[in-house]
């Protein structure tokens, strides 16, 4: 079997790198544009990587601008894992028999319910944020998910006080699960897609700013 093209032409051997595209990728055709392509892919590609063996991890912190966009990075992953998305998940149990859920059964369908909707909002949402500013879809989710957080904990608060008192309170148990499915979307506007679309967006111009920097 020949060498790879990618390993012929970081060895300088660039003709035997297109004759083995051509034979393989574009059946005999030296013009095939295919071939083009990927031979000019083949070369950004190792360039690139070249470069990138010439960076230290002192370079992200080199610049205030390649500070900038880590600190952004770094953040959005910290925030997100502070959203209260794992609260809700961990004690999902004790939130649902404090809704007046307690059998299994019961459990079982709300967890798939839940599951199911996140899902729906989630891939919605991924398909429109794009269309809109980061930083206001990441502020409008973080007000989102504050309110609802707040209405949730008068709910369950209310909740407790029925439970103390020994009485029922149906309409606190259907607010809490209301807003316990109306986290998802606001969860979605601004730590789903988004999130790791602006981090790999930050981590991507980081590079690349360092790179152009050393060449």
């Amino acid at each position: 079997m020949p060498e790879s093209p990618r390993w012929l032409v970081s060895k300088d051997r660039d003709d035997e790198a297109f004759a083995a595209l051509v034979k393989y990728h574009s059946e005999g055709d030296a013009e095939s544009i295919l071939v083009k392509a990927e031979m000019a892919q083949i070369k950004s590609t190792i360039k690139l990587e070249l470069g990138m063996k010439k960076q230290s991890w002192a370079d992200m912190v080199r610049s205030s601008g390649m500070r900038r966009r880590v600190f952004i990075a770094g953040m959005l992953g910290l925030f997100t894992q502070m959203s209260g998305n794992t609260l809700l998940s961990y004690y999902s149990g004790l939130l649902f028999e404090m809704m007046g859920y307690t059998s299994q059964y019961a459990k079982t369908r709300i967890n798939l319910a839940n599951a199911c909707w996140s899902l729906l909002v989630g891939t919605g949402i991924a398909l429109v944020v794009g269309r809109f500013k980061r930083r206001h879809m990441f502020m409008l989710s973080a007000g989102l998910m504050c309110l609802v957080f707040i209405a949730m904990t008068v709910s369950f608060e209310q909740l407790r006080e029925a439970k103390n008192a020994k009485v029922t309170n149906g309409a606190a148990g259907i607010a809490a699960l209301f807003f316990y499915f109306a986290y998802a979307p606001c969860y979605s506007i601004g730590n789903n897609a988004l999130t790791y679309s602006k981090s790999t967006k930050n981590l991507i111009a980081s590079n690349f700013f360092s790179i152009a920097n050393t060449w």
